[in-house]
């Protein structure tokens, strides 16, 4: 990397981050990037890694003295100072979806598990390979495992240079410790080039070092090795202690306003006959002019491969697929929804236990119907609003990592989560419908049963289209309550004469629909008959639908009468399902698009 110049534009105003910034890593050395924090370290990282695009960019960064291609740059592995994971994965497990993504797919399946268990051995990961990754809610892998599970991912592909941002955060000086050294014993076997940005490391971590680069407010304040900064301070008038920790007396420096100017001054004057840092370069890399002559590749690469992706179309939906499907199900089938299932299936069973088709019963008969049709759109609608938001940062990493397209991970989300969401419903529906005895036919509880989970996806799709649009839990949460509440107002059970003009309203409402068709499975039928109210079973003034007949008294009530009296009427079934699935079909399509312009976004 040579005469770095990064800029942030924001309107009119440019601020330059990192300025004049030149070194070199070589195969089998650990390059430590230091300063304060606020210095540009993760940026100049993020710049070697090629994470910021070549905006306000300028400068060069060569490997093995060649510009870095397309091919070349699936090579270079970026470790994150967040570990991003699945938490409900194990380590073994995790690794191992990785590397049938990314390992070349000319490599058997199991050949590439024999690279994660060698790649856990080399990280000392054997021993929790089954233990799940966890979060803060669920208890996983140690602080240390996750770290080295982290690097464990990238180290899969074999790739020529590593950089790793903050590695030893959140460790104690022990764990830091074991990483640095397995990191260290890592390079010099491997001939592996690593290049990590930290902050405050301890003495035994700061000796491990080979080359270092120290930087404060974006500018250079030493270049070179490790072993020759105590000195470089010295002949700048900062001796260190002798007991003291080279990296703390280092930070303290750069922390002093006054120190730090003069340091920075002062590193610019002793490289004032090379202000591109050409010399420094060529006195600390080991390249042989003999590189010079090799083509547009990287020297001893582990692999080349002129595929965009190593995984083929159909491999990375199907390897995302059971991905997706063990990350969820712990997490939409957890215990306390399937309690919650259960323990409200067990309240509507009481509350409407053996309803009577009689006309008094009429009421609680629409009421159970609707119930079940709205209840069941909420729940998955709030489950599903926030799964591309919380999926983000972990769907960029990868990405960037170009590990599958946006495609294969959108079909496989919904393939996986599809049998998940109905699991629920249809374990809440099968016992409550004979029990509420609602009309005993088997093929019209088989259609109640399909439209309650079709009801179910729908929402589940408008979940996912305010998800993907908003890209933040809160906000699509609060979108789609307004958007379910307004659906469930216009669904034709609470308000069934709009005023005067806004009667078209009921039909943006994909309630209203399903709604519609359970109430046509239920009393579209000659068999729906109830009996009409006997003399004082009625509330005082209320008058019996029997009595309203054209031909006299009745004695039944036929349910055709009924979806008449509520309005249901207007659309024959067919088309009450075609729009429903519509609805379906265009939410998940735009949650599509609105996910791919963000991501675009979000990688800009």
């Amino acid at each position: 990397m040579g005469n770095s110049d990064s800029k942030l534009e924001s309107g009119k105003h440019v601020r330059t981050l990192i300025e004049n910034i030149h070194g070199c890593a070589n195969p089998g050395e650990i390059l430590a990037i230091m300063g304060p924090s606020g210095c540009g370290k993760t940026t100049l990282l993020n710049l070697l890694g090629d994470r910021v695009g070549s905006k306000g960019v300028q400068g060069t960064v060569t490997l093995n003295g060649h510009k870095p291609t397309k091919k070349s740059k699936r090579f270079v592995a970026y470790c994150t100072q967040d570990d991003i994971f699945f938490p409900q994965l194990t380590v073994k497990e995790t690794l191992s979806y990785t590397a049938r993504l990314r390992l070349p797919r000319e490599m058997s399946r199991r050949d590439k598990l024999k690279q994660v268990d060698n790649t856990m051995s080399l990280l000392n990961l054997s021993k929790c390979a089954n233990t799940i990754i966890g979060d803060h809610r669920t208890r996983g892998v140690s602080g240390g495992e996750r770290k080295r599970t982290n690097i464990a991912s990238e180290l899969l592909t074999d790739p020529s240079v590593i950089l790793l941002d903050e590695p030893t955060s959140g460790l104690d000086s022990s764990l830091a410790l074991e990483l640095t050294k397995i990191l260290k014993e890592f390079a010099v076997k491997q001939k592996k080039t690593i290049i990590m940005v930290i902050h405050q490391p301890s003495s035994q971590v700061f000796e491990s070092f080979d080359k270092l680069m120290l930087m404060a407010d974006g500018h250079m304040v030493y270049f070179g090795e490790r072993a020759g900064v105590v000195d470089y301070l010295a002949d700048q008038g900062y001796k260190c202690h002798p007991n003291f920790n080279p990296a703390d007396y280092i930070l303290e420096l750069l922390n002093d306003n006054t120190i730090k100017q003069k340091l920075i001054n002062g590193y610019a004057h002793s490289i004032r006959d090379d202000p591109t840092g050409k010399q420094a370069i060529e006195k600390y890399s080991r390249r042989s002019r003999t590189d010079n002559q090799l083509s547009n590749t990287i020297l001893n690469a582990p692999v080349t491969s002129t595929r965009r992706w190593e995984a083929t179309f159909l491999q990375q939906v199907s390897i995302l697929t059971q991905r997706t499907f063990k990350q969820s199900r712990s997490v939409i089938l957890s215990r306390v929804d399937i309690f919650q299932t259960i323990a409200l299936a067990i309240i509507c069973l009481i509350v409407w236990l053996q309803i009577p088709f009689a006309e008094t019963n009429i009421a609680d008969r629409v009421g159970s119907i609707f119930f079940c049709g709205v209840f069941w759109s909420f729940h998955p609608m709030i489950g599903a609003v926030s799964s591309f938001p919380l999926d983000l940062v972990m769907l960029s990493k990868e990405r960037q990592s170009r590990s599958y397209r946006l495609l294969s991970y959108y079909l496989s989300k919904q393939i996986a989560e599809l049998p998940l969401v109905m699991f629920n419903p249809a374990l809440f529906t099968i016992p409550v419908y004979w029990a509420a005895n609602l009309l005993p036919d088997f093929g019209r509880f088989v259609a109640y049963l399909i439209v309650i989970l079709l009801g179910t996806v729908t929402s589940q799709s408008f979940g996912y289209f305010f998800g993907a649009t908003l890209l933040n839990v809160q906000k699509s949460i609060s979108v789609s309550m307004v958007f379910m509440l307004a659906s469930m107002l216009l669904g034709g059970f609470y308000i069934k004469h709009l005023p005067m003009g806004l009667s078209w309203l009921k039909y943006l409402s994909f309630v209203k629909y399903s709604y519609s068709l359970l109430m046509q499975i239920q009393f579209d039928t000659p068999k729906a008959q109830f009996r009409c109210a006997r003399p004082g079973e009625l509330p005082p003034g209320e008058v019996s639908m029997c009595d309203l007949g054209d031909n006299g008294p009745m004695s039944n009530i036929s349910g055709v009468s009924i979806l008449q009296s509520e309005g249901l009427d207007d659309l024959p079934w067919y088309v009450n399902l075609l729009v429903l699935i519509g609805f379906c079909i265009v939410a998940r399509v735009l949650a599509y698009f609105s996910l791919r312009r963000n991501s675009r976004r979000n990688k800009e």
